[in-house]
C-alpha cells in the first residue's frame, strides 16, 4: 500500500483506469524517479523516435498526433488524480518533447541523440520566448504544450546544427 504525502489517499483504493493512466502519465514509473523525473522520463522519446524513423513520413506524422492528443489526456488525467497542477510524476508531456526534437532527423548516431537530447532539456528548463507562454494553458494541454515547444525549438536548433556541419 503507497499512501501519497500530498493528497492523503491510497493508491490501492485507485480504479484500474486511474493506475493505468498513472503508469502511463509516468513513462511506466520513471515519473517517481525522485531526482530529475522530467530528465529521466525524456528518454523515453528517444526509442519512440528509433521506433518510427524508417516509416513513410505520412504515418510517422500521424503517430505522432496521435502521441500528442494522448500525451494531453494522460496529463489532464494525471493531474485530475494527483489533484494539483503539473505534478512531478507526469512525465508523458518530455516523451513526447523528446520525440518531436528528433522528428525527421536523418542521423541517429549517439553524438545526434545526446545533442537533441540536452537541446530538450535546455530549451525545456530555460523555457526562451515563445516557449513560457504556452505554460499559461491549463490543464493536460499547458502541461503538454511547454514541452511541445522546447522539442520544436530543440528541433530547429539541432536541425541548424547538423546542416551547417558543426556535429
Amino acid at each position: 500500500m503507497t499512501i501519497s504525502e500530498k493528497i492523503g489517499t491510497c493508491w490501492t483504493n485507485r480504479s484500474p483506469t486511474d493506475r493505468a493512466a498513472v503508469v502511463l502519465t509516468s513513462g511506466f514509473g520513471v515519473g517517481f524517479i525522485p531526482i530529475a523525473p522530467a530528465t529521466f522520463g525524456s528518454l523515453w522519446g528517444i526509442p519512440l523516435f528509433l521506433l518510427t524513423q524508417g516509416l513513410p513520413i505520412l504515418l510517422q506524422v500521424i503517430l505522432l498526433l496521435i502521441a500528442f492528443f494522448v500525451a494531453i489526456a494522460l496529463a489532464d488525467r494525471g493531474e485530475a488524480i494527483a489533484r494539483h497542477a503539473d505534478p512531478s510524476f507526469v512525465i508523458v508531456d518530455e516523451i513526447v518533447g523528446m520525440w518531436i526534437t528528433l522528428f525527421l532527423c536523418w542521423r541517429t548516431d549517439w553524438a545526434a541523440l545526446i545533442t537533441a537530447f540536452l537541446l530538450f532539456r535546455f530549451f525545456d528548463i530555460v523555457k526562451v520566448y515563445p516557449i513560457r507562454l504556452f505554460e499559461q494553458f491549463r490543464g493536460g494541454l499547458g502541461i503538454v504544450m511547454d514541452d511541445v515547444a522546447a522539442g520544436m525549438v530543440a528541433n530547429t536548433v539541432l536541425r541548424l546544427i547538423l546542416v551547417s556541419g558543426i556535429l
